[in-house]
């Protein structure tokens, strides 16, 4: 998958647990990342290019749940549901790095 890490694409694949393989599920789990990645990335205060991996702490597991919900064509309820988690990461994301004048990360 051009551009999404194949052990970021695992680690998506385990946690939906997707079993097969088959091209058009690659493509919907490419468009998965697509739509939740910079609209996640935002609210937490990444950039909006920013891609997630494993080293991203308590953002990491947000992210998976995220592609879970809109995998399921519920990323609506994702909001609603993890709405407390995403505040709180967003103060981990956006706390001032030692010797750094900016808060947010890129």
């Amino acid at each position: 998958m051009a551009g999404i890490k194949p052990e970021v694409m695992a680690a998506i694949r385990r946690k939906l647990n997707i079993t097969w393989d088959a091209a058009e599920t690659d493509e919907r789990l490419k468009d998965v990342v697509d739509s939740v990645s910079p609209v996640l990335a935002k609210r937490l205060g990444y950039a909006n290019s920013h891609a997630f991996s494993s080293n991203d702490g308590e953002a990491w597991p947000l992210f998976l749940n995220a592609c879970l919900y809109e995998f399921s064509d519920a990323l609506d309820d994702f909001w609603k549901n993890y709405a407390e988690d995403i505040r709180a990461c967003r103060s981990l994301v956006t706390l001032p790095k030692k010797g750094s004048n900016d808060g947010a990360q890129d």
